[in-house]
């Protein structure tokens, strides 16, 4: 059943035992056994016990532990006390050319990097803008290779190859550090957002020779400054096998980053740079690849949306890390549908 579905989940009293069940103004819980009076007794998800009440419950749906994928934004409302996710990347400087249907309302907004062409400060200064415009109370971003001037050292040494007199890439950077964001800029850093954790970190695998790049061997050590209580992870460049075939058929993604996934209670992983990787797989972690601009550089993909349940069911419901290998529940969605109006 698709999670954004509904259906009536209400139980008799004698098929409860040993399910988990939602109990009105309390928790979600397990019955263990009818106590005879009309009561049963078992255990809540915080580990305490207690007695369940007699009206009706209904089996908790699973679904509402971990993620909703939004295909419709415009038409599927959040649960009660959910927060929406709307997912930007690799805009390249051409946010304000994005189709006006695709501003999609949400809590949270996530932008995983590339969001100028070469890092250029009237396109930084134009995504300022856009953010402190775009419908979302909440915005995290991150830099990717094209965001040349936010890689102090590396532009120090390259930026004749992309500019005819270097751009001070203090007041560049300020643009979205400073006081006047209007988001939270992170670079190998964690912010807390509704009491979600979210990391953020812009490096991938070597490409071309560009910024914020990494050989393999250097890439482990970066991923091992990821915390192990992340909800939300965003990185610039997707992990291995997961949102990262090329055009040309060949897997641009890290390794090491699909370990550090797997080995941490990672609910959602959000990049973009490979813009043929485009859309989301459902595992056991949400993987999504948000690119905004298609491989001929159109920001015509639209923002991909999910919606998370509060933080504190969130982390109740952890799952616990587990190996690489095993993802046959996977479900890929490389080219998402979401119908807008």
């Amino acid at each position: 059943m698709d999670s954004g579905q509904s259906m009536d989940r209400t139980m008799p009293r004698e098929s409860l035992v040993g399910q988990q069940v939602d109990v009105p103004g309390l928790d979600t819980g397990t019955p263990a056994m009818d106590t005879g009076d009309g009561t049963r007794s078992g255990e809540f998800e915080d580990s305490t016990e207690g007695g369940f009440p007699r009206e009706p419950l209904q089996v908790s749906d699973p679904a509402r532990h971990t993620w909703r994928v939004i295909t419709d934004p415009r038409s599927e409302p959040k649960l009660e006390g959910w927060t929406r996710f709307v997912c930007f990347s690799d805009t390249h400087g051409k946010h304000k050319s994005i189709p006006t249907s695709h501003i999609v309302e949400g809590d949270v907004l996530l932008h995983a990097g590339d969001f100028s062409n070469t890092g250029e400060p009237q396109q930084v200064q134009d995504l300022a803008e856009w953010l402190a415009a775009y419908p979302a109370a909440h915005k995290v971003v991150i830099a990717g290779n094209h965001d040349v001037t936010f890689h102090a050292d590396y532009y120090k040494r390259a930026w004749q190859r992309y500019h005819r007199s270097p751009a001070d890439v203090e007041a560049t950077r300020a643009l979205l550090t400073g006081p006047s964001s209007p988001c939270i800029y992170l670079e190998d850093a964690t912010t807390e957002v509704l009491g979600y954790q979210i990391y953020g970190s812009p490096w991938q695998p070597e490409f071309c020779d560009w910024a914020f790049n990494l050989a393999p061997e250097e890439l482990a050590p970066k991923w091992a400054e990821i915390p192990g209580d992340v909800d939300i992870l965003m990185t610039h460049g997707p992990p291995r096998g997961i949102g990262d075939m090329t055009f040309l058929g060949k897997r641009a993604g890290c390794d090491h980053l699909l370990g550090a996934i797997r080995q941490r209670p990672v609910t959602v992983h959000v990049s973009g740079h490979i813009h043929e990787g485009y859309g989301a797989v459902e595992d056991d972690v949400l993987f999504v690849n948000a690119s905004t601009c298609t491989l001929k550089y159109k920001p015509m993909n639209k923002p991909v949306v999910f919606d998370l349940p509060p933080a504190a069911v969130l982390h109740r419901s952890r799952r616990q890390p587990a190996g690489s290998a095993g993802r046959a529940r996977a479900r890929q969605r490389e080219s998402l549908s979401m119908e807008l109006p």
